[in-house]
């Protein structure tokens, strides 16, 4: 009886084939630690991205202007324009250095509730009806001066700039040394603050091209007050702490005396 015939070169062929393993392939921590490192740069990245979006939006934790009907803050405001008064007119004597400090609070309380109605009797010019009055905060390195924008009759975003007082030949010039952005510093101060200033005075608003010539383009003014009985207040120096203001000055008789 026959067999099947095998195919010669089929049962060769299979034969001939060695049967080999595949090497295992190695791991390549190298490249692994490189994406590790790049992906953890790209969160960081991200992280801080998010987290100066998020303090755009909020507003500096010193800035709480005052509401026009808080009687503490009311009393505070008077107290404190009533005190700088006293001590500009207080009689001294001739020539000889004296310091009064100012904290924010006083300031930021007469700056909420008597401004608007001081620039009005003054007959000054209105301030701008496109941002709120200001808000100060004083720090070694600059007088944080914030503001509110507004538009469509409530306020969108806390805007603001950092100027450094110092005096020049007489005269008090406050040059800009960064911006700020909600609680973001930034270093400079934003252009959605710059440029509606700029625009009012270039249209011819008086109270905004005060502020474009002594905040922005650094216009010195003098740093003398002169009082009622002709006596000079001369300013000769101003001392900035965290949250105050100190300024040094000397009463002079009056010029030609």
């Amino acid at each position: 009886m026959g067999t099947d015939p095998v195919d010669d070169n089929q049962s060769n062929s299979v034969n001939a084939t060695p049967s080999t393993d595949l090497p295992a392939l190695s791991p390549k921590p190298r490249a692994t630690n490189v994406k590790l490192l790049l992906g953890v740069l790209l969160l960081g990245v991200g992280g801080a991205f998010l987290f100066c979006l998020i303090l755009t939006f909020l507003r500096p934790g010193w800035y709480d202007p005052p509401a026009p009907n808080d009687p503490d803050a009311v009393q505070l405001a008077e107290q404190a324009e009533f005190r700088l008064v006293e001590e500009l007119q207080k009689i001294r004597a001739t020539g000889e250095p004296w310091r009064l400090r100012i904290p924010d609070k006083a300031v930021n309380a007469w700056l909420a509730l008597r401004l608007e109605d001081w620039l009005a009797h003054d007959d000054h010019p209105p301030w701008p009806d496109f941002i709120t009055v200001p808000q100060v905060h004083a720090t070694p390195t600059g007088i944080i001066v914030a503001v509110g924008l507004v538009k469509h009759g409530r306020v969108t975003s806390i805007l603001g700039m950092k100027v450094l007082p110092t005096i020049i030949e007489g005269n008090i010039v406050l040059s800009i040394n960064g911006g700020l952005l909600g609680r973001l510093p930034v270093p400079t101060p934003p252009s959605t603050l710059l440029e509606p200033l700029r625009t009012a005075a270039g249209e011819g608003d008086d109270a905004s091209s005060f502020v474009v010539d002594y905040l922005l383009e650094g216009r010195g003014f003098p740093a003398l007050l002169e009082l009622v009985d002709d006596r000079i207040v001369e300013i000769d120096g101003v001392l900035l702490g965290d949250g105050d203001i100190t300024i040094t000055a000397r009463t002079l008789p009056p010029p030609g005396s």
